[in-house]
């Protein structure tokens, strides 16, 4: 039976939805192998901090079929891609092709999680959409089945979805909920450089990591409770890939080293990070990274993944 409500193929809908969606750090990132299909299997604990990137979805009309129509715009202008490259239009996309629903979608994203830094911050934004989509369409999705659908956007999306502290395996999509960090401060350091997640796993020498010495999950899963501290053991493979080639992240890294309980590359970077107790005084330190020309972000834990706001 035809669709009484589609008038002229189209359905007045005109909701909105706005959320907020956290960046991630790798408080422990290995490599294992790289598989068949070119992907490397990892062994990494994802944890939520609180800088966000704001995104507002609206849903103007649905349609009885076809593709949909996306409109997406990003402020500032050139802090990411205003166009089908963005992950954000793939995963409206993505998401109405996998669902079977159409409309016309309106994406305004509002970025501050800086873009190639190993934040994840194109996954974040992804992991929205899915879940705007799912809100505005009506589709009922439950967050294990959003995760299933975000992996085939990339290996992060899913725990974008999950948030907190979680341990990532397989290539990543694979989640474990982990003791949830709950106090210390992150003090993230973005310089003016950008880097390439492809190009840095392919510079990758396999042969160190099979013969490296692994971390201890159960050992972090106790010390976690007390995080942040200098026996942490976690570690960042792909430094040893990107440090050397790049003597100002490693400059940067080795400071922050020398003055934080827990430092390190987030990702594959350019991002890096260093985690304090809260009661540090970080101001110079802040005003320090800052005047070397970087981009510096003092935030919190956060226990969540992707909101929608009230």
């Amino acid at each position: 039976m035809k669709d009484e409500g589609f008038i002229k193929g189209r359905k007045p809908v005109n909701q909105t939805v706005k959320l907020r969606t956290p960046a991630k750090v790798n408080l422990h990132l290995e490599v294992m192998r790289q598989r068949h299909d070119g992907y490397h299997e990892i062994e990494t604990i994802f944890q939520a901090v609180q800088l966000f990137d704001h995104l507002t979805i609206s849903l103007a009309d649905r349609f009885p079929g076809g593709e949909p129509e996306v409109a997406l715009t990003v402020t500032p202008t050139k802090a990411a891609p205003g166009d089908e490259t963005n992950l954000c239009w793939r995963a409206a996309r993505h998401f109405c092709r996998e669902m079977r629903v159409s409309g016309q979608i309106s994406i305004h994203l509002e970025k501050k999680i800086p873009s190639e830094a190993g934040l994840g911050g194109g996954s974040s934004d992804a992991a929205a959409v899915l879940i705007g989509c799912n809100h505005l369409f009506g589709t009922g999705l439950e967050p294990a089945e959003l995760e299933k659908m975000g992996a085939a956007l990339g290996a992060d999306v899913p725990f974008f979805i999950r948030g907190g502290t979680a341990l990532g395996r397989g290539i990543g999509t694979i989640l474990t909920p982990l003791p949830p960090v709950r106090t210390g401060r992150f003090l993230i350091v973005k310089p003016a450089i950008r880097l390439q997640t492809a190009s840095v796993y392919a510079n990758l020498n396999m042969g160190l990591t099979v013969h490296s010495t692994t971390a201890n999950i159960k050992v972090m899963k106790t010390i976690l409770v007390r995080f942040p501290q200098r026996t942490w053991p976690g570690f960042n493979r792909l430094e040893s890939v990107v440090l050397p080639q790049q003597p100002v992240l490693q400059r940067l890294v080795h400071r922050l080293q020398e003055v934080a309980p827990v430092a390190m590359l987030s990702g594959s970077g350019s991002a890096m990070f260093g985690v304090f107790p809260e009661s540090r005084d970080l101001e110079d330190l802040v005003a320090e990274f800052e005047d070397g020309g970087n981009e510096v972000h003092l935030v919190g834990p956060h226990a969540l993944g992707t909101e929608m706001l009230k």
